[in-house]
């Protein structure tokens, strides 16, 4: 296990919250992690159970989907690795409103709460750092939410097709077009015509299942 955690040392310290710290106070949280390797389809956690733990992906892929009151399934985001999720309720025991699932082998770092609340009141410095940058946070996932409301259909796919290419002409798609499409807030019949039409439009290339190939990256990011 000691061996596991020096491994999964690096994915932690990429979080945010834990980078601005200096050296001594980074090795200082990295012993609080606890190394968990999932299972592909197999569940990090419910929606519904109470939760106050960091999770940050090493290795694979998770998928964050919630349940609507329909009791269809909205994806939330996927996680690769370097990702985390947890940050905002690191402090808290409330229930989750969404789940976790394995979409391959994976293997995330865990940070408990609980113990990191106990290495504050022992470290007090690293707790106002801490709070500090989850104050930071909440304001800017505030100001994307509101301009994220406001984009149009459009702007989303194109932006998420520039997101996701990683500056490259082609790429493939990391997750299923049903996912992509309940991560962009829409309907997976409404993301395929606009697919469709920024084919015809060649702006891009659709090859096989999940392969997109990027012709007009200039035109792509003025799309509004």
């Amino acid at each position: 296990m000691e061996k596991e955690k020096k491994q999964y040392a690096s994915c932690l310290i990429k979080v945010p919250i834990f980078n601005h710290l200096n050296e001594v106070e980074q090795e200082s949280i990295v012993e609080l992690i606890d190394a968990r390797k999932i299972n592909k389809d197999s569940f990090l956690y419910h929606q519904g159970e109470k939760k106050s733990q960091l999770y940050v992906v090493h290795q694979g892929k998770i998928k964050i989907s919630r349940y609507n009151e329909d009791g269809h399934e909205q994806v939330i985001r996927i996680l690769m690795p370097g990702d985390f999720l947890g940050d905002e309720t690191l402090f808290s025991h409330k229930e989750t409103d969404n789940f976790a699932v394995a979409l391959e082998e994976s293997s995330v770092c865990v940070l408990d709460g609980d113990q990191l609340k106990k290495h504050i009141t022992k470290n007090p410095e690293i707790g106002i750092r801490i709070i500090h940058e989850l104050s930071q946070r909440l304001s800017e996932s505030e100001r994307k939410m509101e301009s994220y409301s406001l984009e149009s259909v459009n702007r989303r796919v194109a932006s998420s097709i520039l997101k996701l290419s990683s500056d490259k002409k082609v790429f493939e798609l990391p997750f299923s077009k049903k996912d992509w499409a309940s991560i962009l807030g829409m309907n997976q019949e409404t993301l395929s015509r606009k697919l469709s039409q920024f084919k015809k439009d060649h702006l891009i290339d659709l090859k096989e299942q999940r392969k997109i190939i990027i012709l007009n990256r200039k035109e792509l990011e003025t799309i509004r």
